[in-house]
């Protein structure tokens, strides 16, 4: 519903969102974008075509999307082998990156995590606008630190700085879960940033999505787990997961519903472990799409690796939220943020990520006919409280409030 205080002599607050990726599946961003468009905010989400296919201008649920592309150089330096000749082309991305968003105008700047960060606050000294640094994550606790490299370890170090010194320059932060939250205060002496979750929109009644069921031909009897999202190595258990699946019945399927770096290691495991049969590869839906689609299993799988990282021993998974809005109970990992939900609410069973039995164990207890009747009941006020539409008025809130603003304080965010 459209605030009309909102719009001033020259219409309607405009906003701008800052991603380096290319925003087709990053339904974070999506969801925010379509609730301000909503407010009666004029929303662009400045987007990065990396591979050079996606239109340049797109219009989306009332706002738009605007991608720039990689030139081609700094494209074909990036996609080289050595370090320094990589290192050249994605400083040429980003040199692209920031011309493209400079060349924007807007009141507000929504920067998405730390890397789009700079350039949302070199726009905004250029537009004399206000900016919102949205934390995907801890961003220079992604990695597992024995992986690390002197001079990545020098760069993260580097990194650490600068998020210190442009994060007290906003006017507002915010980020996904309550740990992030008093991980982001205490490390940089700022007042609590507001925490948004993931939370996902219950699609209507009746929306159809992909048929899973169907593509791969599995009947009523099978019992089907999916996972959703990225396939890639760090931060997931995914060869855990499949791993699991020696230790279950022939009735059992795993579905991945995503693509990434991992997904040929993964089908090269399932083929050598004999579950080429029972462990499914599909590709990504459309987020409008996933939750439809996702209601045709029966559980959902959060396998998250809280050992490979600060970062995602503190994460609250965007595929925890998109279960509870398909009605799935879930199979999860034991981290302190998702046990808050997943015992909070009693909607499935915690394991230890890194191992496949008990992984199986957690997939045979949370379909086990008693408990799994409970966390479908369970679920119910689980949506009813862990919802897009609930969740997002805190950024409601706190667009309001940055828009009638006009002194522009700085990290506006702590007010809940």
């Amino acid at each position: 519903m459209e605030d009309p205080h909102l719009k001033g002599d020259a219409g309607p607050a405009r906003v701008l969102m800052l991603v380096t990726n290319e925003v087709t599946h990053d339904s974070r961003v999506l969801r925010e974008a379509g609730t301000l468009s909503r407010l009666g905010l004029d929303v662009s989400i400045l987007g990065l075509d990396r591979r050079g296919c996606l239109p340049l201008i797109e219009e989306r649920d009332g706002f738009r999307i605007l991608r720039c592309r990689e030139w081609r150089m700094g494209r074909w330096l990036r996609q080289r082998g050595n370090g320094f000749i990589a290192f050249c082309g994605k400083t040429l991305r980003g040199l692209r990156y920031l011309l493209f968003s400079l060349q924007a105008r807007g009141n507000i700047l929504h920067a998405h995590d730390l890397d789009t960060l700079p350039f949302a606050l070199l726009t905004a000294r250029r537009n004399r606008a206000k900016v919102v640094y949205d934390s995907h994550e801890i961003y220079t606790e992604q990695w597992p630190p024995e992986t690390l490299s002197t001079s990545f370890r020098l760069l993260l170090r580097l990194l650490k700085g600068l998020e210190s010194l442009l994060i007290r320059r906003v006017n507002a932060t915010i980020t996904v879960s309550e740990s992030i939250a008093k991980e982001l205060a205490a490390r940089y002496v700022i007042p609590r940033p507001l925490v948004l979750r993931n939370c996902v929109s219950l699609p209507p009644e009746g929306e159809e999505g992909f048929s899973l069921r169907g593509s791969l031909d599995l009947g009523c009897s099978a019992r089907v787990v999916v996972h959703t999202g990225s396939l890639v190595s760090f931060g997931r258990a995914l060869r855990e997961l499949i791993l699991a699946f020696r230790h279950l019945g022939e009735e059992d399927h795993l579905v991945f519903l995503g693509e990434g770096p991992m997904a040929k290691e993964l089908g090269d495991l399932a083929r050598t472990e004999g579950l080429e049969g029972r462990v499914h590869f599909q590709r990504p839906v459309l987020p409008h799409q996933l939750i439809p689609t996702m209601r045709e299993a029966d559980l959902g799988a959060v396998m998250i690796r809280g050992k490979d990282s600060a970062s995602y021993f503190l994460s609250l998974p965007n595929k925890l939220f998109e279960a509870i809005a398909a009605g799935l109970p879930v199979v999860a990992s034991d981290l302190p943020e998702i046990r808050r939900i997943v015992s909070g609410y009693e909607i499935g069973i915690l394991c230890q990520p890194e191992d496949p039995r008990d992984i199986a164990r957690a997939i045979e207890e949370a379909l086990s006919p008693n408990r799994y009747a409970a966390f479908k009941a369970n679920l119910k006020r689980a949506q009813e409280e862990l919802n897009w539409e609930r969740e997002s008025q805190k950024l409601v809130d706190l667009y309001q409030r940055l828009i009638r603003d006009g002194r522009g304080e700085r990290n506006a965010a702590v007010i809940q």
